[in-house]
């Protein structure tokens, strides 16, 4: 009788999967996390994920975040318990967040011009103007209703859903008007200097001569005069004088007021 041998050999097969076998979710956005998920995962029991940029993982659903814009391309192999295995492969495009940037100018008392600074289009903007107060205008305008230090922050979203934002820190100083000249020759026209003090708000004006001899100092919290007076009483030359104002609103002081005021009679 003759015998028959069977071998049996165990081939481990490997099956190719398409891109749509892997999810990724997240903006594709520099910094921002990935999540990347093999669909067919529940046959299988060990991943080796390669995301294109020389990262790698092992994991199941792995969370990963490019450092840089471009197009990758991302490949898992999955692995079961009986030697089979799978491959997938797919592309995901990374963008840079915007470049922004913003600059504001006091159009009055209060009252300021706020100014994106930007290449991009199609922004959504969220400005925070340090006060409770928001707007989503490209360049809104804001009053502020009291003086203070006010942290402005803008936040921009493009088509890509990439975020970035900015902050910075802007002093609104109480009004004050400062005159550049006067004439206290006693004629009833405008014989005295005089600067006005914003509600809350506290000046100090102080005035030297070119050789820097104080010749007046007073403090208050409503108009300051300067009739042209000396602190020995006497009217002072004509001539050309340097004045400091000193502006404190609360617990806030702020950075002196410099100029001169010509005196003539």
């Amino acid at each position: 009788m003759k015998r028959f041998y069977v071998i049996l050999s165990a081939v481990a097969l490997t099956l190719s999967a398409s891109a749509q076998d892997i999810n990724i979710s997240g903006k594709p956005c520099v910094g921002t996390d990935q999540t990347f998920e093999y669909t067919l995962a529940n046959r299988y029991e060990s991943f080796e994920w390669n995301f294109g940029d020389g990262a790698t993982s092992s994991e199941r659903k792995p969370v990963h975040k490019y450092t840089a814009a471009g197009t990758y391309t991302v490949k898992v192999t999955a692995s079961g318990a009986n030697g089979e295995n799978a491959d997938a492969t797919t592309s995901i495009t990374i963008n840079n967040p915007p470049v922004i940037a913003f600059s504001c100018d006091t159009v009055g008392y209060k009252t300021v011009d706020f100014k994106i600074i930007t290449t991009s289009t199609s922004l959504k903007n969220t400005w925070k103007f340090g006060d409770g107060s928001t707007s989503n205008e490209n360049n809104p305008t804001h009053k502020y209703s009291a003086p203070g230090s006010y942290n402005v922050g803008l936040t921009s979203v493009d088509n890509n859903g990439c975020t970035s934002s900015v902050d910075s820190t802007i002093t609104i100083v109480p009004s004050s008007k400062v005159p550049n000249v006067f004439t206290p020759n006693g004629d009833g026209q405008n014989d005295f200097f005089m600067i006005s003090c914003s509600e809350g708000s506290r000046l100090k004006l102080e005035i030297f001569n070119r050789w820097g001899y104080k010749m007046f100092s007073r403090s208050g919290t409503e108009n300051i005069v300067w009739d042209g007076y000396n602190p020995q009483g006497t009217l002072v030359s004509p001539g050309t004088y340097f004045y400091v104002i000193t502006v404190e609103e609360g617990t806030t002081n702020y950075d002196p007021l410099n100029g001169y005021i010509t005196v003539y009679y």
